[in-house]
Parts: C-alpha cells; sequence; structure tokens
C-alpha cells in the first residue's frame, strides 16, 4: 500500500483564480508555471509486517537437540523453581520443535522423556501460558533484530528467553535479572 502526499499544490475549489490579499493572484495548478513536487511515503500494512516477521521466523523451523546447557540451575533459582524439579531440569536435554503454519502461528514444542510443553501462539500476540515447571504466565513472543525474544510476566516477576541462529546453532538465553543461562541446539531435522 502507498501513500502519496503532494507539496508546494493548492487546492482550489472551482476553476478560477484565487485573489490574494497582496493583490496577486493565485492561479490554479493546471495553470502555474511551477511544477509540483510530489513525495511519496511507503505505508507497511500490518499484514505484510506479519508476513516478513513469519518469512525471519522460517529459519528457527525444525527440531533442534540440545547439546549443552550452562547455568541452568542458578537460572531455574531464580525463578523460584523448587530442588526436585531443578535436579530433573538439570538432567534434562529436550529436543525443541519449531513448526510455523499457513496462518502465521507459531507452535514451539520442548519434548523430552521427562516432560513435554507446547505453546502456539502469533507473534506480538500476548497469550496464556502454563510453563515446564507450572507457572501461569502472560507471555508475549516478538521478532526483534533476528531474535525470537520470549517474555514471560507472572505475579509481579519477568523473565525473557531469547533464542537466535548462529553458526547454524540455536542459542536460547535464558534471563531473568542479572542471572544468564545458554542453552544451546543443534538442528536434527
Amino acid at each position: 500500500m502507498t501513500l502519496q502526499a503532494v507539496i508546494g499544490s493548492y487546492r482550489v475549489a472551482e476553476k478560477r483564480t484565487v485573489p490574494l490579499k497582496n493583490g496577486q493572484t493565485l492561479l490554479p495548478h493546471w495553470k502555474r508555471a511551477e511544477p509540483r513536487v510530489t513525495a511519496h511515503f511507503v505505508v507497511e500494512d500490518k499484514e505484510e509486517k506479519n508476513f516478513k516477521d513469519c518469512k525471519m521466523v522460517e529459519k528457527f523451523v525444525g527440531t533442534w537437540k540440545m547439546i549443552s546447557s550452562d547455568n541452568f540451575d542458578d537460572y531455574m533459582k531464580a525463578l523460584g523453581v523448587g530442588f526436585a524439579t531443578r535436579q530433573v531440569g538439570n538432567r534434562t536435554k529436550p529436543n525443541l520443535i519449531v513448526t510455523v503454519d499457513d496462518q502465521g502461528t507459531i507452535c514451539l514444542k520442548s519434548q523430552s522423556t521427562f516432560k513435554t510443553t507446547e505453546i502456539k501462539f502469533k507473534l506480538n500476540e500476548p497469550f496464556e501460558e502454563t510453563t515446564a515447571d507450572d507457572r501461569k504466565t502472560r507471555t508475549v513472543v516478538t521478532l526483534e533484530n533476528g531474535k525470537l525474544v520470549q517474555k514471560q510476566n507472572w505475579d509481579g516477576k519477568e523473565t525473557n528467553i531469547e533464542r537466535e541462529i548462529t553458526d547454524g546453532k540455536l542459542i536460547a538465553k535464558c534471563i531473568m535479572g542479572d542471572v544468564v543461562a545458554v542453552r544451546t541446539y543443534v538442528k536434527e531435522a
């Protein structure tokens, strides 16, 4: 969609000259000697932006196998996760399955022998999420500088999970305050 703005032309309701206070006469634009100047502004509509964002998300699509997890226990402590759940979380190496459907709905499925969780969402649209550690959060996922940024809010707290593709690997940074855990995945399929 394109919006056009005209600069330097005058609208005249009738096809006649318009007298000005200083005694000069304003001619309609079709009789003026000076050229009209036109500026073009491109207005991006919401559907086009969503389409572009979904194209950017396609690089995340696939099945990703976790190969390393650093500082995840401290991250879970910062979240308030209990000892027993942290022990299981530290031993689990889930696969992350990312899909996008024709409507732009993204699905993130974390699958392990211990637990499988799945969230479905559209970019920039808040939704209710129940996390693997059973927190009930208000979540929104955005695309920022090529990263999928998942922001979870609950009980006045906030955590971010930033996922990006670097050197063919999916890097997930889990951030809670000044605690940062890094989980690295390689693509299986």
